[in-house]
């Protein structure tokens, strides 16, 4: 054998564990379309907080059993994180679906500004959304619906300033939007 064929040989006898694990994920050992989902940890399964309730398949609802439908074989022998992220995906589409067209193309249009906004601007937004979050509804409320009025421009001076929740609107966005 020459050089570059053991060379081939020892890689490929290296990357088999890794390429065994890889496999396992695709076929949807952690309950998702070919891999890990956004925030699960790489190292093992995610801890169910206290309180939830992880369901059997006999306790799904019909509509719950359709929406994993595809786990159903493997449904009770899933890790019970696994089962909830399953059901909490099956949810997000369910809520997904039941959009018009105009309420999900908001959400893409909302999604790319996001996207384009500078990695500091995004965490401006981040704390300003974890501010509002702390806020009582009405007063939220009525800080969507200055944000909702406002103009991309106006959106991101208020960003920059601060951001809603964090620091009142600037005058100059007030006084656009009026």
């Amino acid at each position: 054998m020459n050089a570059r064929r053991l060379a081939l040989a020892l890689c490929l006898l290296l990357a088999l564990p890794a390429l065994a694990h890889a496999g396992q994920d695709r076929r949807g050992d952690h309950g998702d379309r070919g891999g890990r989902h956004h925030g699960a940890p790489a190292h093992g399964p995610v801890v169910v907080p206290e309180g939830v309730s992880v369901p059997t398949w006999d306790q799904l609802t019909p509509a719950q059993q359709k929406s994993v439908e595809r786990l159903r074989e493997r449904w009770d022998t899933l890790p019970a994180s696994q089962r909830v992220m399953a059901l909490e995906r099956a949810e997000r589409r369910a809520r997904w679906e039941a959009m018009t067209p105009e309420q999900r193309e908001r959400i893409r249009e909302g999604m790319r500004n996001y996207r384009d906004l500078p990695p500091e601007l995004r965490e401006t937004m981040r704390e300003s959304m974890r501010a509002m979050r702390a806020l009582p509804e009405a007063e939220r409320r009525e800080l969507f619906a200055k944000w909702r009025a406002l103009s991309p421009e106006q959106r991101r001076a208020w960003l920059e300033a601060g951001g809603p929740g964090l620091v009142p609107q600037p005058a100059q966005a007030g006084a656009e939007a009026d």
